[in-house]
């Protein structure tokens, strides 16, 4: 008698299949082929994610190498400037200085003489000091520390003695104060805010060779804003159009030559927008292009209230 393999009686000739579906071995060959197609996906998008981590963290190095070397020739290039810059009144006080000790030896020099020389000193002295606080403000505005002292400030007011001031160092210029609407007075420092004027004033001077500088104070709003506004507009070398943001930045130099005085260190604009951004205002520039004056402008918000 032959016995069927389904019988009772037949001899056992291998692992039998379990009832339970979730038995590995019923399930069918194709599960277990897309478990490993899967698996093999899983693995590769895992080397994909670790190589895009590698070549990004290799191009924040490169960015971070490019910033650094940049950030050395920057440097480098300030400090040659500044070199240049203090030589020069350096010389100047020691030559005059040498005058002086001259004329002190010579009895019959009159006080009138020595007293101009001394003036000459010191004139020099102050230029000096005054390039050795732009490195100082330059160096606070980048480490976010420069500290205000607020009261109340008549914008109109503060700009005619900055005007004054500097009509007295360039005949060749007529300086004139409008403010056929002046805003109402405001919260600053003062003699943070006298800086800025005094800087794009300045400015203004340095490239033009003579003409009508007009400072004109205003009332009107910016960025959603009430502002006091001052716009002082120049007759001289004008801006390029592509210029007019970056004359803004460190260390930059306007493309045009200055008409009056040395180059300087290339700290007077830049020092002006982040003393007005410090009382979260703005300065900036407009020009119709190169041979067609310019316009800086300031505006400060007469609702600012310094941080504690």
């Amino acid at each position: 008698m032959r016995l069927l393999p389904d019988s009772p009686l037949a001899p056992d000739t291998g692992p039998k299949r379990s009832g339970n579906p979730s038995d590995p071995e019923r399930e069918p060959r194709g599960w277990r082929a897309l478990a490993v197609a899967l698996a093999g996906l899983l693995a590769q998008s895992d080397r994909a994610r670790v190589s895009d981590a590698q070549r990004h963290e290799s191009e924040i190095a490169s960015q971070r190498a490019a910033h650094d070397r940049d950030l050395l020739q920057d440097r480098e290039a300030f400090l040659g400037v500044v070199a240049h810059e203090l030589k020069t009144p350096a010389a100047v006080i020691k030559a005059y200085a040498e005058l002086l000790d001259a004329q002190l030896a010579d009895a019959s020099t009159p006080p009138s003489t020595l007293r101009e020389v001394v003036a000459n000193i010191r004139d020099q002295a102050d230029l000096m000091s005054g390039l050795i606080e732009g490195v100082l403000d330059m160096q606070r505005l980048r480490r976010g520390k420069l500290p205000l002292q607020i009261s109340r400030i008549d914008l109109a007011q503060l700009a005619q003695t900055v005007a004054n001031q500097v009509q007295q160092t360039t005949p060749e210029h007529v300086i004139r104060v409008v403010a056929p609407d002046p805003p109402p007075p405001l919260l600053g420092d003062r003699a943070r805010v006298r800086q800025v004027l005094a800087n794009l004033l300045e400015n203004a001077v340095k490239y033009s060779a003579h003409g009508e500088i007009e400072i004109r104070i205003s009332h009107g709003r910016r960025n959603g804003r009430d502002c006091a506004i001052v716009a002082i507009r120049d007759e001289g070398a004008g801006i390029d159009p592509e210029n007019l943001d970056p004359i803004f930045d460190l260390f930059h130099q306007g493309s045009a030559n200055p008409v009056r005085g040395h180059v300087g260190l290339g700290l007077g604009l830049y020092v002006a927008r982040q003393v007005a951004h410090a009382h979260q205002g703005e300065v900036w520039a407009e020009s119709p292009g190169t041979g067609q004056g310019s316009t800086f402008y300031l505006a400060l918000p007469l609702d600012f209230a310094s941080p504690s």
